[in-house]
């Protein structure tokens, strides 16, 4: 082990060969760039922190949570605000305490931040200070930086399982000559090293190295969505031409942090309970977490929509699956049912049926043009035509056939203040309930050429493996407009406009790459604009008596593809009788494309 050319009057700094590696392409703009990033999200360093809380910058580079929360227009007044989990015991810290001095280095940027564990109960969060200093240039040093963490802790024992048990850690770039390189220093809390170092401690090092240089090789990272993602000349006067790239999304509603810390309550408090007692064949980890992530969101929304308890008209889970979600709203004392053509084992072994109900949904326009034989066909079917009490806040969750339907819904059970609600895309529908992947031709109303059942999806003039995964990683990340979940959501979003219902698009943070949430009518209920939609020149939302005008010419058009709305209502309530049996789920029909499987 050898003393670092790092030298300060805190201690002496060590480093090695094995944390140094040359790195030729890193420019001092990219290891700026990766810093915040790791600034923001030592996640990426460590699988058992969740987030870092910035809470002071010098420079405002980065955001706090208080600007993120104003950002929101989050409101954390009221007495229907939950009290966040004490993460650690340590009062507020000032924010002038002075850096350390390092030779030749030129301090430039504080930051202090707080770092969550994604176990409170197991690691207390840690406030650390980060300085960034510029290297002083010489004869021999063209350019460089130094990065310094400082956790606050009196004594190596306080330290958090998922940080180094050092007293500070640093990150070195410098440029000498032609040569580039990058290395981990650190200060230790005894006056002497032992070597070799702890195996843990090692691969710490080595760890933090390899993952810098891997994220430096990454594309640079998209806009900061709030700054603007779109061309100032070009504004955005609909949801459905907003960016649905991820750095566009997140925490467009809520801040990440305090639907993070409401979901760590809720899985301490409902997670091992779910899972130790899950009755279905699939695995329980990924639907608990799910749905204990979406319970996060809602939970911390409603607090936003209404002043108490009191005040909550109650919610509606539509195609409610496991029903899980339901339970956990309920149990957190919120007012509410779910249905679903399948009951579910797990309803029984969480109490649910008194929540829950087995029952198709067949909208109410699919009712008044259903076939003659309609109630034959059900005569063995609880049957819901899908308009709900005013105020009732409507879940549409992985809904599929339900998806399109979800805003239509909304307006049909109240024409003049449509429902609120929470649609999260999945798998792609026609209003008739077939499978059905939408164009982009299609998203928008308004004159165009009629879509038919067998029309044609443009294939790409390439099929080699390369662009097949490059397509897939556009669609992965809501990068690819033309993918089927651009155009599911981006449709949804358009039928929501269309009949009046005012829609906002967020990431929702679960275990799904189908996590964009659409949430609808939040501001008609007290929720706030955000500073991009007051932005927008929007239409005025049609009146009472045009709603229902509205919503039968949007089913004519829509219908037609699928042979009207006769056809299209005996289509569904077909596909919703063989739901109950489970053999209503079957391959998509990309335009009548006959299936060569």
């Amino acid at each position: 082990m050898t003393l670092a050319t790092i030298n300060s009057a805190a201690g002496s700094w060590y480093t090695g060969p094995e944390y140094q590696q040359s790195c030729p392409t890193l420019t001092a703009d990219k290891f700026l760039q990766v810093t915040n990033l790791l600034l923001e999200k030592p996640n990426l360093n460590s699988t058992h922190l969740f987030r870092a809380d910035i809470l002071h910058d010098s420079t405002g580079a980065l955001k706090t949570v208080d600007e993120r929360e104003q950002q929101c227009r989050y409101s954390n007044d009221g007495a229907h605000v939950e009290e966040e989990i004490p993460l650690d015991g340590q009062e507020a810290i000032d924010a002038t305490e002075p850096a350390p001095t390092l030779e030749g280095a030129r301090l430039e940027r504080k930051v202090l931040r707080k770092l969550i564990p994604r176990k409170p109960q197991l690691d207390r969060a840690l406030d650390q200070w980060c300085y960034i200093y510029n290297l002083v240039k010489t004869t021999e040093i063209v350019a460089g930086h130094v990065v310094v963490y400082v956790p606050i802790v009196a004594r190596e024992t306080e330290m958090p399982w998922y940080h180094p048990p050092v007293k500070s850690l640093a990150y070195l770039y410098q440029q000498r000559g032609n040569d580039t390189t990058l290395s981990v220093h650190f200060v230790p809390f005894e006056s002497t090293v032992t070597t070799p170092l702890p195996s843990r401690l090692h691969r710490t090092f080595i760890s933090l190295l390899q993952t810098f240089l891997r994220l430096a090789k990454s594309p640079a990272p998209e806009q900061d969505p709030h700054v603007g993602h779109r061309d100032d000349s070009a504004p955005i006067t609909s949801a459905v031409d907003a960016s649905m790239a991820p750095s566009a999304l997140k925490d467009t509603i809520l801040p990440q942090h305090v639907v993070q810390n409401t979901y760590t309550r809720l899985k301490q408090r409902y997670a091992q309970d779910l899972i130790s007692r899950w009755a279905e064949s699939t695995e329980p980890s990924k639907h608990v977490f799910e749905d204990l992530s979406i319970a996060a969101f809602v939970i911390e929304l409603w607090k936003q929509m209404y002043s108490s308890p009191n005040t909550f008209p109650g919610f509606v889970d539509i195609a409610c699956g496991n029903g899980v979600l339901t339970y956990v709203l309920i149990q957190e004392g919120y007012r509410g049912r779910g249905f679903d053509a399948r009951r579910r084992k797990t309803w029984a072994v969480l109490g649910l049926d008194q929540h829950l109900d087995e029952m198709i949904c067949v909208p109410q326009p699919f009712v008044d043009h259903a076939p003659a034989d309609m109630d034959d066909l059900l005569s063995d079917t609880r049957v819901h035509s899908g308009l709900f009490e005013p105020g009732t806040f409507i879940i549409s969750n992985h809904a599929d056939e339900l998806t399109p339907w979800t805003p239509i819904l909304a307006a049909l059970s109240c024409p003049g203040s449509p429902l609120p609600f929470l649609s999260i895309p999945c798998c792609s529908h026609a209003l008739s309930g077939a499978k059905h992947r939408y164009s982009p031709a299609e998203i928008k109303a308004g004159p165009r050429a009629m879509m038919r059942l067998n029309d044609k999806t443009e294939q790409p003039a390439t099929g080699d493996l390369k662009a097949l995964r490059a397509a897939k990683a556009k669609a992965a990340t809501h990068t690819d407009d033309k993918s089927m979940y651009a155009c599911l959501t981006r449709k949804t979003v358009a039928l929501a406009e269309e009949v009046g219902c005012n829609v906002e698009l967020t990431l929702m943070r679960i275990p799904s790459t189908r996590n964009i949430g659409i949430v609808g009518n939040r501001k008609r209920l007290g929720g706030t604009e955000t500073a991009e939609s007051s932005d927008r020149t929007e239409d005025p939302s049609p009146s009472h008596e045009e709603v229902p005008m509205k919503i039968q010419a949007l089913l004519e058009r829509e219908c037609a593809i699928s042979g009207g709305m006769g056809e299209a209502a005996k289509t569904w309530i077909e596909r919703a009788r063989k739901l109950q049996t489970g053999t209503g789920r079957g391959k998509i029909n990309l335009r009548g494309k006959p299936d060569t499987g």
